[in-house]
């Protein structure tokens, strides 16, 4: 790519050259001469496009590779993070980075290059004006000095505020994605003015950072070039006169007044490649800023490749602390949940309960004690014999924009096991009632599929994967009796060859459960079945009560409040 651009650019250098010659042999007569310079200059056009065309199959296969491999690490960075990176990189700037970033700097070798070479170009040709006329030449030099100085003052300035743009696009990213995550919550609450109000303010914000941008782009743009008309009005009255005094030539004129014009227009074109790099490096600094994310809470894995797993999970005085909220905290847990049982996890919203089921689940790192599987600490164990084994189901399944078939696929590729999952579940006969069976397709999230539907396709899909130890985190909250009694005798099911773990308010799934573990503020306050909890245990007693479906709603409403604000945070 380099070598196609600078032999581009020195064969151009040649065409003023060869074009002079010609108006200079026609003026004196010489066919000859003049039809020998005529293809001269044929071959340097014919020259000059090759050289062009191997640059522009050069810059195609390295945007290609460079846009691809760059694309690859961001992505399987991704796939690394930690839950504090929400806090650090929002999602808009995730979006953008994988959408324009990574495009930006696929480009920015071939910036580089042109900078390097155009500047020699330039340097070459105001040089010939030096040895031609000194006088002429530093004129040339002093408005090129002039005309770079005043471009690159326009280019800080409109890449500053480019970069106000790019932080502000940011945020309209993340804040349309809210909207399009919480549609349903703002038709039925409301919201609608609210939302668009916050959404405008951030689009004005936008807009005064892009008038600002603007008024310096207008000013490169239009006001000047009139240094490069001026200067060429200038070179003119100086070369006309000494054309009529009989020191140069018209050749001489109009060669001198070609590489002005070059002059001034690789200067714009270098002034254009360097504000580009100038903004790319905005580009530069997003993508860094993801690859090279880290964090003192990220998790590594360990290399225990022990596949055989029964499932026995214990917590020994366990503690761990959330960086940006009070609710949730939990201090020296110490529990077992055994295999072959379900072990259920109950308390008020914000005791500790999904703490736990995320420290099972690796989401965060213990502060103190540690948890064990099998006797072995969770961080030892090597990721693809822990992802395989330790799975969980949240109350809000993600379910893919494709068919069923698919979204079981991703997991387990065997149709006969997919069956056989659906089967265990209870959904296989609702699925084959569907004119296109396994192969319906499922909206985003799977919104033509009822939350009972998407919650018994997602257990059936965590089933797939073959995992001893199945976490189930409120998946009954938001069912109708019918679709919990089913969830329950699931549960039953499942138990006979797996580890069940379930968080949940529901007072009958609390009483199938082999052993349950009540919290409070972040502490264990007992432990038992139902009727020994029942016996002596206050604060499961409460749980029981019916007081406590009014009082337990008000606190998740209180707690998806704060969340909402750590989120908007």
């Amino acid at each position: 790519m380099f070598f196609g651009s600078i032999m581009a650019h020195l064969s151009s250098l040649l065409i003023p050259v060869f074009t002079s010659n010609i108006v200079y042999e026609v003026t004196k007569g010489n066919a000859n001469q003049t039809y020998l310079n005529i293809g001269f200059l044929s071959l340097t056009y014919l020259v000059y496009n090759l050289f062009w065309y191997l640059n522009y199959v050069s810059y195609s296969h390295n945007f290609k590779y460079s846009y691809k491999n760059l694309r690859e690490k961001i992505i399987d960075k991704i796939f690394t993070y930690d839950h504090d990176f929400s806090d650090k990189i929002s999602k808009g700037t995730i979006l953008n980075t994988v959408g324009n970033d990574i495009s930006n700097l696929s480009e920015m070798i071939d910036n580089i290059c042109e900078i390097i070479v155009v500047f020699l170009k330039v340097i070459i040709m105001i040089f010939i004006f030096l040895k031609t006329n000194i006088y002429i030449g530093l004129i040339t030099l002093l408005l090129e000095y002039f005309y770079l100085e005043s471009f690159d003052y326009c280019n800080v300035k409109s890449t500053k505020y480019l970069r106000g743009q790019q932080k502000y696009r940011d945020k309209l990213t993340d804040n349309l994605s809210q909207i399009l995550n919480g549609l349903g919550e703002i038709k039925v609450f409301n919201l609608y003015d609210k939302m668009k109000n916050n959404f405008y303010v951030i689009a004005n914000q936008w807009s005064d950072q892009y008038m600002l941008k603007r008024k310096y782009i207008n000013i490169r743009s239009t006001l000047l070039p009139l240094i490069i008309h001026f200067g060429k009005i200038a070179l003119y009255l100086i070369l006309v006169s000494l054309v009529f005094n009989g020191t140069y030539e018209v050749n001489t004129l109009i060669l001198l007044i070609t590489y002005f014009e070059n002059i001034m227009t690789n200067t714009k074109e270098l002034m254009g490649y360097s504000r580009q790099i100038r903004e790319w490096s905005i580009s530069i600094t997003r993508i860094d800023e993801i690859l090279n994310y880290s964090s003192k809470n990220q998790i590594t894995f360990g290399i225990n490749e022990n596949d055989y797993i029964n499932g026995l999970v214990e917590f020994k005085n366990v503690s761990f602390s959330y960086p940006s909220k009070n609710r949730g905290n939990i201090k020296n847990i110490n529990f077992i949940a055994k295999p072959n049982q379900i072990t259920a996890l109950v308390g008020h919203s914000g005791s500790g309960k999904t703490t736990i089921t995320n420290l099972i689940l690796r989401k965060y790192k213990v502060d103190e004690g540690e948890i064990l599987i099998d006797q072995e600490n969770i961080y030892e164990y090597s990721k693809r014999v822990y992802s395989t084994n330790v799975v969980g189901v949240n109350q809000s399944p993600f379910i893919f924009n494709m068919s069923i078939r698919k979204n079981l696929s991703l997991i387990d590729s065997n149709f006969k096991n997919q069956v056989e999952a659906c089967k265990r579940v209870g959904i296989h006969d609702y699925i084959m009632s569907l004119p296109k069976g396994y192969h319906t397709i499922l909206t985003e999230n799977g919104s033509n599929f009822s939350g009972g539907q998407r919650q018994l396709l997602a257990i059936a899909r965590t089933l797939l994967s073959k995992a001893e130890i199945l976490i189930f985190d409120e998946v009954t909250s938001s069912l109708d009796t019918l679709l919990v009694e089913k969830i329950k005798d699931i549960f039953e099911n499942l138990k006979l060859d797996h580890t069940i773990l379930i968080v949940t308010h529901k007072k009958d799934v609390m009483k199938i459960a082999d052993k349950i573990i009540v919290l409070n503020q972040g502490q264990i306050v007992g432990q038992g079945t139902h009727q020994e909890l029942m016996k002596e245990n206050k604060y499961y007693i409460d749980l029981q009560t019916n007081n406590y479906s009014s009082s337990h709603k008000m606190m998740e409403e209180d707690s998806i409040v704060e969340e909402q604000n750590i989120e908007q945070k």
